[in-house]
């Protein structure tokens, strides 16, 4: 299984209904970490307390204490990347689009064992886009403590190539010249025609403003 670092959180208040979800991952060789709650107010909880390890959100619109569509919304508060999944036993058009597009929701299906299979494929894609959108995400130590870039917006927001951005990765780590040349196999002076070339297109002149120049682009929520 692919991205097995990705947890899944499943909101769930009916024990039978999240039993027979656990068991369909199980079959289907889904083998991420599954957390369970029972209620909304639970839910926030462990996505609060777990941080981003929990990449894929499964949870019902309708439940206890707190709604579907609200711990969503609390959960894209905590975790902008984490892709939600919604079901219900009462679809409507009007719950679809806005769980869909206002709140941001991934996929929107019905409660059902028709609707397992569809489940089982649609957490399959939700973790493939987590861990995607992982891959585009580093952290930056600075003196405020971390920062979490994403580095798809750097590349196209400043067009830069792919050995270009893998100079402003190191540079975000804190490397030297000399360190960079060693990690990417490159010279030292080639290290320099990219820097160059990178703070022309940035429009910046030295490795701090452009670093600043990073966080005010694409910095992400801790």
């Amino acid at each position: 299984m692919e991205y097995p670092e990705i947890s899944i959180l499943l909101v769930e208040d009916n024990p039978h209904d999240a039993s027979i979800i656990e068991r369909a991952l199980e079959k289907e060789n889904i083998t991420n970490t599954l957390f369970l709650a029972k209620d909304g107010q639970e839910a926030i909880e462990l996505l609060e307390s777990k941080g981003k390890t929990i990449g894929v959100l499964i949870l019902d619109i309708h439940l206890p204490r707190i709604s579907g569509m609200d711990v969503l919304k609390a959960a894209k508060e905590i975790d902008s990347e984490i892709v939600g999944i919604m079901l219900t036993g009462q679809a409507t058009m009007e719950t679809a689009v806005k769980s869909l597009r206002r709140e941001g929701a991934f996929d929107y299906l019905e409660k059902s064992k028709d609707d397992l299979p569809h489940l089982v494929e649609a957490i399959r894609l939700a973790i493939k886009k987590r861990g995607l959108s992982l891959k585009n995400q580093w952290t930056l130590k600075g003196n405020s403590g971390l920062s979490h870039i994403d580095m798809s917006k750097v590349e196209k927001g400043y067009r830069l190539s792919t050995r270009e951005l893998d100079v402003v990765k190191c540079l975000c780590q804190g490397n030297t010249n000399r360190e960079i040349a060693e990690k990417l196999f490159i010279s030292e002076l080639t290290v320099k025609v990219h820097l160059k070339k990178i703070y022309e297109k940035m429009d910046v002149h030295n490795r701090s403003t452009l670093i600043s120049k990073i966080l005010t682009t694409a910095m992400t929520r801790n």
